[in-house]
């Protein structure tokens, strides 16, 4: 490793946790499916980037060959727009290609390693994703007990985020670790070994106080779970810790997801006792056993509980130390998942996540539309739905506020969502079966949805086939408003929908269903067709479905304005003023029940809803047997959109919509 330290002295590290509240990205969901798991015999992984100001612009890393002893630079992570420049790693990076990146510094390296003479192409946003031998990740933040932070690289636009190092600074984290697998590796096991060696060698960072990383690791083969974390610091964040000088800088381990299964990664270390027997489905260092005995972190009786000794109890952990706890923070979204995949198991909702399996085998294979579905959900049709009760407001807004004063100063949450107002995007990574692979002439392709998955549209990006320049996924951020690039579109749509998010879905969730549906025909006929097809069809269909939403942002404005709907409705008889026969000005109001909920009545002073009574923090009680939302979850072919649509289901004779639930609450629009 060469790097001259920046600074000369640590900093507080309480003021470190204190500014380190506003990093880029925190608090993703991932999820790992195996191959047999699914229709097609792809296996898969996700990510929700779940960030309030990462760049969303998709970058291509082509293949490159380098001479003998050469090295490879490791540049920090920048979050926000541009979040590299001038590091020649792809043309999106370099001014030449990107005259607004003029003026902007340049990326300095942390550091560097050994080159090798020849790297794999891959594709990146945020995050690094996908290669082009169908190696694949997807990430989420997980607590962990020792812990330090990023580098300062001297160039930082908000140095107080990092820490100035003496000497020794960890060079990798979680971004720079799932580059270099991607350049290097074409198979999960060598990924996470490789990570793990680098981890280990160099030192490991996590992006937020207090945590380390988690990720889903697949090939077209095996499916894994890799989680991973600093060993040389303190738990306050401080150096140096226990292990500092032993030679075991990081810690780490792996579990493969059983086939047939998939598995949920939820911001919480999930992998708990490691069978030492079984190399196959078990990846760790020698010394990991030991190095927890002399940390002071197991006692060495009995089993390891790996994420109970390297992470804290998720229930009690305090993400950040001026935030309360939110206990059911990373349990509720892996219940929901298990759920919907496995209703047979009849699992029930759980204050910690560690009282849910690792992984559980799907009732029945999921086709890619069954995971893009598991991406946008909110608890819809659950006893949790997000889009009911007051915090959903009169117009059954599914999406909640996050931070802010009044949450560290009143106890309680929600539901945490998979979908979720600050994601900037969300991607789901197919790596393909050799069979197709070589039909298609690409290892895997990259479904990305720019802005929150809920209302957007995932399109592809074959492993073969470099995204053009002029693609909308490549263009845009978010500090100047543009309609040249498909975040904002998907950006603006979001965010407008807050306005009346019931009504609005009656045109945003058809549009999104429609496209997704021609996106899907689109790929499977350009893959009958062969590559050349192929790289057209992915260049053409971002373009559209970019377009088409911008006409959707367009039809919401007018549609809903003043707190009033307007409806237009062919084109008007000859004569007439409008060009179309338009009926303005439609009151839509509150509904009975929403004026019930708040207590509405002639007294016309500012009124309060009673406060309600403290709730201790007990087990959920079981649904019942005939609960509508187990009884949809038995029918997973059937897409949720189906029921926001209208479409009943007779399952185990309980006729029940999404539409009917909606209308009986009395909501407009559905």
């Amino acid at each position: 490793q060469t790097r001259d330290p920046p600074g000369p002295e640590a900093r507080n590290p309480a003021m470190r946790v204190l500014l380190a509240v506003a990093t880029a990205a925190s608090a993703c969901t991932s999820m790992a499916f195996s191959r047999s798991a699914t229709q097609t015999g792809s296996s898969f992984v996700t990510h929700t980037n779940d960030c309030v100001e990462c760049d969303a612009r998709v970058a291509h890393i082509p293949a490159r060959e380098y001479p003998p002893g050469g090295r490879r630079a490791v540049y920090k992570s920048y979050f926000a727009y541009p979040r590299e420049v001038g590091t020649g790693r792809a043309g999106l990076y370099e001014l030449a290609e990107n005259p607004e990146l003029a003026g902007q510094p340049a990326s300095v390296p942390l550091g560097y390693v050994p080159q090798v003479e020849k790297t794999h192409g891959y594709f990146e946003a945020s995050y690094p994703y996908m290669n082009e031998k169908g190696l694949a990740f997807g990430e989420s933040t997980a607590a962990a007990t020792l812990w330090t932070l990023e580098p300062d690289d001297g160039s930082d636009t908000f140095p107080d985020r990092h820490i100035h190092y003496p000497q020794d600074a960890p060079l990798f984290g979680i971004i720079q670790l799932m580059q270099i697998a991607l350049e290097r590796c074409e198979t999960a096991r060598c990924a996470i070994q490789l990570m793990g060696d680098l981890a280990n060698t160099y030192g490991f960072w996590g992006e937020d106080p207090a945590t380390g990383e988690a990720l889903s690791v697949t090939d077209n083969n095996e499916t894994w779970v890799f989680n991973v974390g600093t060993a040389d610091w303190a738990a306050n964040g401080t150096f140096p810790g226990p292990l500092a000088g032993s030679g075991f800088r990081a810690f780490w381990a792996a579990q493969r997801v059983p086939e047939g299964h998939v598995a949920v990664v939820p911001n919480a270390f999930t992998i708990r006792e490691i069978d030492t027997e079984d190399r196959e489905n078990f990846m760790y260092p020698e010394e990991l056993f030991s190095k927890a005995q002399e940390a002071g972190l197991w006692d060495g009786q009995g089993a390891m509980d790996f994420a109970l000794t390297w992470g804290p109890d998720p229930v009690t952990h305090q993400y950040f130390p001026e935030v309360p706890p939110v206990p059911r923070y990373s349990s509720m979204r892996s219940w929901r998942v298990y759920d919907r995949v496995a209703p047979s198991l009849r699992l029930q909702p759980t204050i910690s996540v560690l009282e849910l399996p690792f992984s559980v085998p799907v009732d029945q294979k999921l086709t890619r539309d069954d995971i893009f579905a598991l991406q946008r959900d909110h608890y819809e049709n659950t006893a949790y739905d997000m889009r009911m009760g007051i915090l959903a407001g009169p117009f059954g807004n599914p999406n909640r506020l996050e931070g802010g004063v009044g949450m560290r100063q009143h106890e309680g949450e929600y539901p945490r969502a998979i979908s979720i107002p600050r994601t900037t995007y969300a991607m789901v990574a197919e790596s393909l079966p050799e069979a197709r692979k070589a039909a298609v002439g690409s290892a895997g392709i990259m479904w990305f949805a720019a802005d929150a998955p809920a209302t957007s549209v995932f399109v592809p990006f074959y492993t073969n086939n470099s995204p053009a320049p002029t693609s909308p996924y490549q263009q845009g951020n978010r500090y100047q408003f543009t309609r040249g690039g498909a975040w904002w579109a998907f950006n603006f749509v979001a965010n407008f929908m807050q306005i009346n998010y019931a009504n609005m879905s009656t045109v945003v969730i058809p549009a999104m269903v429609e496209l997704q549906a021609y996106v899907g025909a689109q790929a499977a006929a350009a893959e009958r067709a062969g590559p050349r097809a192929v790289a057209g069809m992915q260049e053409e269909v971002q373009g559209r479905v970019v377009g088409r939403w911008w006409e959707v942002a367009d039809d919401l404005v007018v549609r809903y304005n003043d707190g009033f709907m307007n409806t237009c409705s062919g084109v008007a008889n000859a004569g007439e003023r409008n060009a179309k026969k338009c009926k303005t000005a439609t009151a839509i109001g509150y509904s009975k029940d929403w004026l019930d909920m708040i207590g509405f009545n002639f007294d016309i002073r500012p009124q309060s809803v009673q406060p309600g009574a403290a709730m201790a923090l007990t087990a959920l009680p079981p649904s019942p047997a005939d609960a509508p939302w187990l009884v949809l979850a038995t029918n997973p072919a059937q897409q949720w959109s189906s029921f926001l649509a209208g479409e009943a289901t007779a399952a185990a004779g309980v006729p029940w919509t999404v539409a009917a639930a909606v209308a009986a609450a009395g909501l407009v629009g559905f």
